[in-house]
C-alpha cells in the first residue's frame, strides 16, 4: 500500500490537503444547507399543505365553505350585540368623561415628575424609617468619632512604646556597627579567629620538644661517633695509614660548626608562625573597635532591635503612623465632624417636600383623584365591559367585518376561502426548485460519510496561548508526577512552552539553537541536570482526552532540517502501546517514517515502514489514523499508507506532537512544525 502511495505522489495523483478540505467543506455545506432547510418553516408548511390539501378534510371543508349564510352567522349576531350596546347610557357617559381637558389634565400631571417627586418624598418622611435615619446619622457620628479617637489613642501609645526602636536605627552606634560589620577589618578578624580555634597548642609545644629530643640524640651519636674516631687515630702507628680519615674530618666540621646546637636553640614556640598568629588576634582582641562591635552585637539592646526589625509589629506601627498623618485621615475627621442632619441631602429634601404640599397643582390632583367622576370613569376604563365594546366597535367598522358580511353574501365562497388560497399556494411550493433540490438529495443520501463519525476532539489553534483545558506541554508523567519537564536520556534538545508560538490560527512548533538546562530521564540513573545547546516543544493530551479507537488526524507542514524530527503520534499509560501517525526526520526531505509498539509477552514488538514519494516539507498534509480493534490504517490525504492487523491497541490514548533532536548532525535553524489543526471522531452509533 506504500508503494502505491508512492506511485501516486510520483504521478502527482495525490489530493492536495487544500482541495480535500474544500471538497470536504462543500459537502458539509451542502449538508448544513439541506438540514436547515429540513426545519425550516418553507419545507414545513409544504409538508403541512401536502397532507392537508390531500385530505377527506379538506374536501369536507370546501362543503362547509359553500353552505355558509350570513343571517345567524357569527358575524351576524355581533353586528345585533354592537347596535344595542351603543345606546347604553353607562357607556356614553364614559366616553365623554373621556374626552374632557379635566381629565387630560388630570393623567398629564399624574405621570409628572413633580407629582412623582412629592410622592416619592411624602413616602419617606412619613414613614419610620425617616426617624431611624436620623437616629442612625447620630449613632454613625458617634461610631466613627470613636473609631478615630482610638486610632490616635493607639498611634500615640506605640509612637511611645517604640520611641527608643527609632532612636536606635538613627543612631551613630548602629551605623558604626552596619558599616564594621561588612568591613575588610572584621573578615580578617573572623577568619584569622577561626584558624586561631582550629590550633592545638599543646600538640605544638610536644612536638617542638620531640624535634628538639631528636635533635640533640642525632648530635650526640655525631659526637660519640667523632670520638671513637678520633681514639682510633691516636692508636693508628706512624706510617701506617688511618682508612676513616675523610669521615673523621666530615664529624670534626659538623662538631665546630656548632649547627646543631643553634638548630635547637631556635625550636621554640615563639619561632613559630601559629604563635605569630595568637599574638596577632589578641592584640586585636584587645582593640576598642572589636571590643565595641562585640559588646554592641551581644548586647540585649541590640538583640531586641532585630528582634523588632521588619517585624509586622514595626510595619503595623508604620502602616499606622502614615495613616494617622495622611491628609485622607484629616479629612475623615473633618467629614466626622459635618456629620449633621442640617448637612445632609435628606434635609434638603424636607424642604423642598414641605413646599410642594402646598403647591396648587398638589392640592387640584388629590381634590379631583377623589372625586365622584373619577370614580365612574375609573370603574369602566380598561375594563372587560369597554374592552369588548371597543373590540367588538373596531370589528363591525373594519374592512373585515365588510368583507366577511359581503363573502357570506356572496354565492361561490370557496374560492375566496383560505383553503383555496392553501391550494394555490401548495401547488407553487410544489413546483418550486428548493423543493425539487430537497427531494433529490434526500434521495440521493450522499449524507451518510457525514454522519458516520461523531468528533470527540478539536483544536483549530485560534487563540495566542495553548489551550490548557486541552493540551499539556512536555511529557505527561513529567507534569503529572514532578509538575516539571524532562526530555529522555538520547534527545539532545529540552522542550519548553516559550517554543509553542501561534499565528494566523497555527500553531508553530519551533526547534531553536540556544542553550538552557532541564531534567534528563536515564533509567540506570534517574532524573539529573544537564546543560542543552537546542530547545523545542512538546505538547499532548493525556491529562484532557484519551479514546480507544476511532479516527485522527491533523494538518501539518513541516521544515525539513536534519536531523531534527517532527511527529504526531499517540501513547498510552505506560511505554507502549505507541503508534506514530507520522514520524519526520530522515536526511531525505521526500520520506516519513510510520510505526506501531506494542507489548508482546514481556517484550516491546515493534513495526515500522518508511514511506517516499512527494518531498513532505513543501506543503500541508492532512496525516490520519483510523483505529478499530481488529485494525489500524494510516492514511495521506485521504490516501491509504499501510494497514495493520497485529499489535492492535486495546486501550484509550492521547495524542501528541513534538519536535525534537536525537541524532547529531549539522542542524539548520530555526526549524518549525506548523499545525493548523488537531481532530479526533469515534464511530456514530
Amino acid at each position: 500500500m506504500s508503494a502505491k502511495f508512492s506511485t501516486s505522489a510520483r504521478f502527482g495523483r495525490i489530493p492536495k490537503a487544500s482541495v480535500l478540505e474544500e471538497k470536504e467543506n462543500k459537502l458539509k455545506q451542502e449538508f448544513d444547507e439541506f438540514n436547515a432547510y429540513n426545519e425550516s418553516d418553507e419545507l414545513a408548511r409544504f409538508k403541512e399543505l401536502d397532507a392537508f390539501v390531500n385530505s377527506k378534510e379538506f374536501e369536507d371543508i370546501k362543503k362547509e365553505i359553500n353552505a355558509k349564510k350570513f343571517p345567524g352567522s357569527e358575524p351576524y349576531e355581533k353586528e345585533k350585540n354592537y347596535k344595542a350596546l351603543k345606546k347604553s347610557k353607562k357607556i356614553k357617559t364614559y366616553y365623554q368623561l373621556k374626552d374632557s381637558n379635566e381629565l387630560k389634565e388630570y393623567e398629564s400631571f399624574s405621570t409628572s415628575d413633580k407629582l412623582a417627586n412629592y410622592e416619592e418624598l411624602d413616602q419617606f418622611y412619613t414613614s419610620p424609617e425617616f426617624e431611624e435615619f436620623k437616629k442612625s446619622l447620630i449613632q454613625q457620628k458617634a461610631e466613627k468619632t470613636k473609631e478615630i479617637k482610638d486610632k490616635q489613642a493607639s498611634y500615640k501609645e506605640l509612637k511611645k512604646k517604640y520611641k527608643w526602636f527609632f532612636a536606635l536605627k538613627d543612631s551613630k552606634q548602629l551605623a558604626d556597627f552596619n558599616n564594621f560589620y561588612g568591613s575588610k577589618e572584621l573578615e580578617d578578624y573572623l577568619e584569622l579567629e577561626k584558624y586561631i580555634e582550629s590550633l592545638n597548642f599543646d600538640s605544638l609545644k610536644a612536638d617542638i620538644e620531640n624535634q628538639k629530643r631528636e635533635k640533640q640524640q642525632e648530635y650526640n651519636k655525631t659526637v660519640t661517633k667523632f670520638n671513637q674516631l678520633k681514639g682510633i687515630k691516636k692508636s693508628v702507628k706512624k706510617g701506617e695509614e688511618f682508612t676513616d680519615e675523610k669521615e673523621y674530618i666530615e664529624l670534626q666540621k659538623i662538631i665546630q660548626s656548632k649547627e646543631h646546637k643553634n638548630a635547637i636553640k631556635e625550636l621554640k614556640i615563639e619561632n613559630l608562625d601559629e604563635h605569630r598568629k595568637l599574638k596577632e588576634f589578641q592584640k586585636l582582641e584587645k582593640s576598642p573597635d572589636f571590643k565595641n562591635y562585640f559588646k554592641f552585637k551581644n548586647s540585649d539592646k541590640f538583640k531586641k532591635y532585630n528582634k523588632l526589625e521588619d517585624s509586622q509589629e514595626i510595619d503595623s506601627y508604620l502602616e499606622l503612623e502614615k495613616e494617622v498623618n495622611s491628609s485622607e485621615f484629616k479629612s475623615h475627621i473633618e467629614e466626622v465632624k459635618n456629620l449633621k442632619f442640617e448637612n445632609t441631602e435628606e434635609f434638603k429634601k424636607l424642604q423642598e417636600y414641605k413646599s410642594l404640599k402646598k403647591s396648587v397643582e398638589i392640592k387640584q390632583f388629590f381634590k379631583f383623584k377623589e372625586s365622584e367622576k373619577l370614580s365612574i370613569y375609573s370603574e369602566l376604563n380598561e375594563s372587560q365591559e369597554i374592552s369588548d365594546y371597543e373590540k367588538l366597535e373596531s370589528y363591525i367598522n373594519s374592512e373585515e367585518f365588510k368583507e366577511e358580511k359581503k363573502y357570506l353574501l356572496t354565492k361561490d365562497k370557496f374560492k375566496l376561502s383560505e383553503e383555496y388560497k392553501q391550494k394555490q399556494e401548495y401547488k407553487e411550493l410544489k413546483d418550486s426548485d428548493k423543493i425539487k433540490w430537497f427531494f433529490k438529495l434526500e434521495k440521493k443520501n450522499e449524507f451518510d460519510k457525514l454522519s458516520e463519525w461523531e468528533l470527540t476532539f478539536e483544536d483549530n489553534f485560534d487563540g495566542t496561548k495553548l489551550d490548557a483545558d486541552k493540551w499539556m506541554s512536555g511529557y505527561y508523567w513529567g507534569k503529572n508526577l514532578l509538575n516539571d519537564d524532562y526530555v529522555q536520556a538520547n534527545e539532545k534538545q529540552f522542550f519548553r512552552e516559550s517554543n509553542l508560538e501561534f499565528s494566523n490560527s497555527n500553531l508553530n512548533i519551533v526547534t531553536r539553537q540556544e542553550k538552557t538546562q532541564g531534567k534528563v530521564w536515564d533509567p540506570s540513573l534517574g532524573f539529573y541536570s544537564k546543560d542543552f545547546d537546542y530547545t523545542s516543544g512538546l505538547i499532548n493530551t493525556g491529562q484532557f482526552f484519551r479514546q480507544q479507537y476511532g479516527l485522527f488526524k491533523a494538518k501539518i507542514k513541516v521544515k525539513h532540517s536534519y536531523p531534527v524530527h517532527h511527529a504526531f503520534w499517540l501513547l498510552g499509560e505506560k511505554i507502549t502501546p505507541e503508534i506514530d501517525i507520522f514520524k519526520y526526520g530522515v536526511k531525505s526531505g521526500s520520506k516519513i517514517e510510520i510505526a506501531n509498539y506494542w507489548n508482546g509477552d514481556g517484550d516491546i514488538k515493534k513495526f515500522k515502514k518508511t514511506v517516499g514519494g512527494t518531498n513532505f516539507s513543501n506543503d500541508y498534509f492532512i496525516y490520519s489514523l483510523e483505529w478499530t480493534k481488529e485494525k489500524i490504517t494510516w492514511k495521506i490525504n485521504g490516501l491509504v499508507v499501510y494497514e495493520q492487523t497485529n499489535g492492535i491497541p486495546q486501550e484509550p490514548m492521547y495524542i501528541v506532537l513534538s519536535s525534537g533532536i536525537s541524532r547529531e548532525g549539522n542542524v539548520n535553524m530555526p526549524s518549525g512544525m506548523e499545525i493548523d489543526w488537531v481532530r479526533a471522531y469515534k464511530k456514530s452509533e
